[in-house]
């Protein structure tokens, strides 16, 4: 029976991964192989930084249009994160098509070996598994348009008269402010809104890895990412602060070590998705044994 691994994973036919338990110490080896990730190919991985860096930056000027605009920067940085975790994978494993992916321990291809390098890798994402990288952004968005929904319904009465009438307009714009701020009130709008927003964070970290490199269908990624997240939560905890911690000095000079802490970063989930969920590889048969 031959089937790729897309049509075993779309009937269920495969197992997925499971993640491994390790230190949290392990965090640290994470970032050491995302800065060398980053100094094998410097100029590569700075252009492809700047490119990310700046359609991010547009999609967030875009974020205060309704409802559209706050979807845009998780979208934009799932499908691009996908793409260069595909570069990441082609500089460590020159030999093997970026469209192999492991099946039952070994590794097979799915797809012709079509695969753009350089700079254009980083749309990859764009040209494969655009639809589960899109899903990913779109589960992470959900929590940022709900306050922004809620915002806009309570600032936003005169608009809300003028569409709905002066008396449902009126009711939902005085519904929609009077609960932002009774939860402003509690603080309950911000513990929910981090809480939540954690939660989404550790399910987005490693499913971009699971989608483009085990072709794992975007929910079970997410369950994957959160299920290993929370299986190693002084790992994510301590890789968590790190990353901020980075951030922080990348802003520092003028703000350009960003364009080393994004190759950085994704060097880090390349190295944890291969820790956490990649089989280690067979130990060699002794001399003279039968294969």
């Amino acid at each position: 029976m031959n089937q790729t691994a897309s049509s075993l994973r779309h009937h269920g036919l495969a197992h997925l991964p499971q993640a491994r338990r390790v230190s949290p110490l392990r965090c640290f080896s994470w970032l050491a192989a995302g800065w060398r990730l980053f100094a094998a190919h410097p100029a590569d991985w700075i252009l492809m930084a700047l490119g990310a860096f700046a359609l991010l930056a547009v999609s967030t000027l875009l974020v205060p249009i309704p409802l559209i605009g706050p979807i845009l920067p998780p979208l934009l940085l799932a499908l691009l994160m996908g793409g260069m975790l595909e570069a990441a994978d082609k500089q460590l494993h020159p030999d093997r098509s970026p469209l192999e992916r492991m099946e039952n321990g070994q590794w097979i291809e799915i797809e012709p070996n079509t695969a753009h390098t350089g700079f254009v890798t980083l749309f990859s994402g764009f040209r494969r598994h655009a639809g589960n990288l899109t899903l990913v952004g779109l589960f992470y968005a959900i929590p940022l348009v709900l306050l922004h929904l809620l915002a806009y319904l309570a600032l936003s009465g005169g608009l809300l008269v003028s569409l709905l009438g002066i008396s449902l307009g009126a009711t939902v714009n005085s519904l929609a402010a009077s609960a932002m701020g009774v939860l402003a009130d509690l603080g309950v709008a911000l513990g929910a809104f981090l809480l939540l927003w954690g939660m989404m964070l550790l399910a987005l970290l490693l499913a971009p890895a699971l989608i483009m490199k085990d072709n794992i269908a975007s929910f079970d990624a997410m369950r994957l990412s959160l299920k290993a997240s929370l299986r190693n939560p002084g790992a994510m905890f301590m890789l968590a602060i790190m990353f901020y911690l980075l951030f922080i000095l990348a802003l520092l000079p003028a703000g350009l070590g960003i364009l080393i802490y994004i190759p950085v970063v994704v060097g880090a989930v390349q190295a944890a998705h291969t820790e956490l969920f990649e089989p280690d590889p067979e130990p060699p048969l002794p001399n003279g044994a039968n294969t």
